[in-house]
């Protein structure tokens, strides 16, 4: 009976934690396309902002690149820290008033400022995922590992000790360790070793930016 116990408890324990690491994996990823996406309407929104030809519509630009600029030299510390005080943040605040004022003096004009507003709010959104990821917390994984393995070890101890059941053993609990380190640094998306690069805003910077239209 402790035999199977062992077998049971150390197969639904690795069961868990393999299910904690592709959710945790699903949200990193989510930080990831929402950091694409971002890159992508940006893009679309100094096309725009340029076809409407008005001297906001310059000034907006210019704030959009400098959003791109602050994102690339933060590196997520602010962001960490105190995001809505960021001065990513407060650029974006001031986009988002600034596009609301955009001339409409030709049905053009009128339809390019339905879109750009559209667009900002799409960035916007895009920016409240990564402000949502930083909130980190020990995963409650960790506690019902942490007693799963004591149980796991309490059983094991129908096994005769020798070097082929310590070794197996020992294997176990290296598994098992590894993918909650990874669950663990994939739940902190912009810290730690896994941290996410601004790859996209990079890519966005040094094609030229502020050539955008071509």
């Amino acid at each position: 009976v402790g035999r199977l116990l062992f077998r049971v408890t150390a197969s639904l324990l690795a069961l868990l934690i393999s299910l904690s690491y592709a959710n945790e994996k699903i949200g990193y990823n989510k930080v990831v396309n929402s950091l694409e996406a971002e890159a992508a309407i940006i893009a679309s929104a100094m096309l725009k902002l340029g076809l409407h030809r008005s001297e906001l519509a310059e000034k907006v630009r210019a704030d959009l690149i400098e959003y791109v600029e602050v994102t690339i030299e933060d590196d997520w510390h602010k962001v960490m820290t105190s995001p809505y005080v960021s001065k990513m943040w407060g650029t974006m605040f001031r986009i988002n008033i600034e596009v609301r004022y955009l001339d409409e003096e030709t049905p053009m004009q009128s339809l390019l400022k339905t879109s750009i507003i559209s667009d900002i709010d799409e960035i916007t959104k895009t920016l409240q995922v990564r402000i949502y990821s930083t909130y980190f917390h020990m995963p409650l994984l960790t506690y019902i590992l942490g007693m799963g393995l004591i149980i796991v070890w309490c059983f094991f101890s129908v096994y005769r000790l020798n070097r082929i059941s310590i070794f197996f053993i020992t294997l176990y609990y290296l598994y098992i360790g590894v993918l909650l380190s990874f669950v663990i640094m994939l739940g902190n998306p912009l810290g730690g070793p896994l941290k996410i690069d601004p790859a996209p805003f990079k890519t966005l910077h040094e094609m030229g930016l502020h050539r955008v239209p071509f």
